[in-house]
């Protein structure tokens, strides 16, 4: 990636269980460029800082804000997670990981000067009272960063009927949810995809843009919402407005997709193979009604396509 995403001790220690929501270093696919991206953007803003990191899961995030940030605290509500990221991360002295329901932070009033989370609103019906929790824990001057699936887009046009989603939201629900306690907001869309890059090597040069071959709409609809938001217009105008791309050094996700790719195209020759050795068969069959099965290449093609 564009920043390395190494953590010390993450080697020593077996990676938690994948339970189908909560990401881990292992997964594989689009969902390790989704959530990565989100903390490299969120590191940028939490040098010499304390963060807090609601809903950390397995830990690796709370980790990689630790390079830089004064302290890190993690927390989530899973005891298993909580204790297995205390083992894998447990070399950085700046980090520690508690276990805790995100609407009743057991932090003290402004104590964090960054709070930071990823996913987790729509994880839970108590969407008010967690908002107003980080308002308590986040000091003056102090900046959250979140992110949230667009329900628009991600389930009613996509279908993800996601069963750990209790409540989602719209951009408008999520900007009514954060304006009275968050009225400065800076506003980002994330959505994974496979594109060809093209970009400035003149440093001078920071304006981007996005163009569609098809010319229908030159940017896709936002998938996930990230938002950095603060009391004034002064604790986020530090947040640039640059796109930003990650990947890793390997491509492994574009690597999968092309090696996925190639195997249904092998898959569908071989399928349409089969198809033609099948109307052959038939052909041989019915010049020869005194079979009343069949031939026998013709019964296994039978069975192999399904027809």
């Amino acid at each position: 990636m564009s920043d390395s995403t190494h953590t010390p001790g993450a080697g020593d220690t077996p990676e938690l269980a994948f339970t189908g929501e909560r990401f881990i270093p292992g997964c594989q696919g689009e969902i390790v460029y989704e959530h990565w991206h989100r903390y490299l953007l969120a590191a940028e803003h939490v040098t010499g800082r304390r963060v807090l990191d609601i809903a950390c899961g397995e830990g690796y995030g709370s980790a990689m804000l630790a390079r830089t940030a004064a302290d890190v605290t993690g927390i989530d509500i899973s005891a298993e997670a909580v204790a297995h990221a205390g083992r894998r991360y447990g070399d950085f002295g700046n980090l520690r990981y508690l276990q805790a329901s995100c609407d009743r932070i057991p932090l003290a009033d402004a104590c964090c000067d960054v709070v930071v989370t990823f996913e987790t609103i729509e994880h839970i019906h108590t969407q008010q009272a967690f908002v107003e929790e980080i308002a308590r824990v986040l000091a003056p001057g102090g900046m959250l960063v979140m992110s949230s699936p667009n329900r628009d887009e991600y389930s009613t046009v996509l279908g993800h009927q996601n069963e750990f989603h209790v409540r989602e939201l719209d951009g408008p629900e999520l900007r009514e949810l954060l304006h009275p306690h968050f009225p400065a907001q800076r506003w980002f869309a994330q959505r994974p995809c496979f594109h060809s890059l093209v970009w400035p090597l003149d440093q001078d040069t920071d304006d981007s843009r996005m163009m569609a071959v098809d010319g229908a709409r030159d940017e896709p609809e936002p998938l996930y919402y990230l938002v950095f938001c603060g009391r004034s217009e002064e604790d986020v105008s530090a947040v640039g407005s640059t796109l930003s791309l990650v990947a890793d050094a390997d491509r492994s996700v574009y690597r999968e997709w092309s090696r996925t790719y190639a195997e249904n195209r092998r898959l569908h020759e071989r399928n349409r193979e089969l198809r033609e050795q099948l109307a052959r068969a038939k052909v041989t069959d019915a010049a020869a009604p005194t079979r009343p099965s069949g031939s026998p290449l013709a019964r296994l093609l039978r069975r192999w396509l399904g027809g």
